[in-house]
């Protein structure tokens, strides 16, 4: 089986990177596979991740590729697509794989799903379709952007397969090519998992934007310190909204409880460092980091958002699942387990045993069997 997986980057250390080099290393290690990823531009920088020697990564180097059409808005776009479509061709070719997968959205929508007819076409979605319309929903989405929001969900309709990340976001997009669902897997840390129930840190990862919604978290955090007052929250992310959550931690005198951290390429220490982990989404694709946490025995708390929290999670057993924007519930939850230290123990035994579900063993036979049917329709 010869599997085909093409990206626009392997640099930032971003979910859909690690997802697919998981993919890629276990595939290329199983006989009788050969596995290639297409970079549509890597510009010479270190991968984010460990690749294995087994995996063949190819940098079609798309921003070299330059014509004095590609400067006009439309015509451009649709004019770099046909160019890009000839290139991908020919290297298509010379690979000559079973299968195509588009992990992300990018030029290669237009073309991967009609090249070479008897090749069998498959897109990842990372994203939910609510997710999607929250965000083109806001002022923050030009015409523009909603415009090519809508043409590009148009595409993956024409893949031969669409695999979701939850059975509700294939619900609610009700795809004839999207009857699928295979979680996220989620590669084993180096680090064991080893629950300090004396740890009075609770963390938080992800994008500082509007839709990671921290603010919740800072301004449940005010009432917490005043009961608590040496717990502790630390925020890690980089983002937009970074200068607007920290005049909120000003604002209501938290500089001593809330620290925002910064990126950080250590999430495991971190995360083995922490007593609670705290979600607060307003709509999500998945919520690998979730995961992440429970791997490393944390107990979860998150809002009920759309998608993923609610696949994740098992209520009062491994986390907590907030009604979404519920403030009041969210700090009760926290105080929860603040107060009842072997209830936290008996969680993060339970959240280990959880994660274990998107391991590599239960998650790639999935994909494998997918392929198997795919090939043999």
């Amino acid at each position: 089986m010869k599997v085909l997986y093409c990206i626009g980057s392997l640099t930032k250390p971003g979910g859909a990177e690690r997802v697919l080099i998981t993919k890629a290393n276990y595939l290329s290690k199983l006989p009788g596979y050969e596995v290639t990823i297409l970079v549509a531009n890597q510009n010479a920088q270190p991968y984010a991740y460990d690749i294995a020697n087994s995996v063949d990564v190819l940098d079609m180097k798309v921003n070299e590729y330059q014509h004095w059409l590609f400067n006009f808005p439309i015509l451009g776009f649709f004019f770099k697509i046909k160019v890009l479509k000839k290139k991908y061709q020919k290297v298509i070719n010379d690979i000559n794989p079973d299968i195509v997968i588009n992990v992300e959205r990018g030029f290669e929508d237009f073309f991967l799903h009609n090249l070479n007819p008897g090749r069998i076409s498959v897109r990842e979605s990372h994203s939910s379709l609510k997710a999607v319309k929250m965000m083109s929903s806001t002022g923050k989405f030009s015409l523009k952007q909603k415009f090519f929001t809508r043409l590009y969900n148009k595409q993956l309709k024409k893949y031969d397969q669409v695999v979701l990340l939850t059975e509700e976001d294939r619900l609610t997009r009700n795809y004839k090519n999207g009857n699928t669902v295979i979680p996220n897997v989620i590669a084993s840390f180096n680090t064991t998992a080893d629950y300090n129930t004396k740890s009075k840190k609770v963390i938080s990862v992800g994008r500082l934007d509007v839709f990671k919604n921290f603010q919740d978290q800072i301004m449940v955090w005010k009432d917490i310190v005043a009961m608590f007052p040496d717990w502790t929250l630390h925020i890690y992310g980089e983002g937009p909204d970074k200068i607007n959550l920290q005049k909120m931690i000003v604002d209501l005198e938290l500089q001593s409880n809330v620290f925002l951290e910064g990126r950080t390429s250590e999430v495991e220490k971190v995360l083995k460092e922490g007593a609670l982990f705290l979600f607060t989404s307003k709509a999500e694709g998945f919520g690998m980091v979730l995961v992440e946490a429970m791997q490393m025995g944390l107990p979860v708390i998150s809002y009920n958002c759309p998608c993923g929290p609610k696949d994740i999670i098992s209520e009062g057993e491994d986390g907590y699942l907030v009604p979404l924007l519920n403030k009041e519930v969210l700090k009760d939850r926290i105080i929860k387990l603040i107060k009842n230290e072997p209830l936290r123990k008996e969680m993060s035994q339970k959240a280990i045993e959880k994660s274990r579900k998107f391991s590599e063993d239960v998650i790639m036979p999935q994909w494998i069997e997918l392929f198997n049917r795919l090939k043999d329709a």
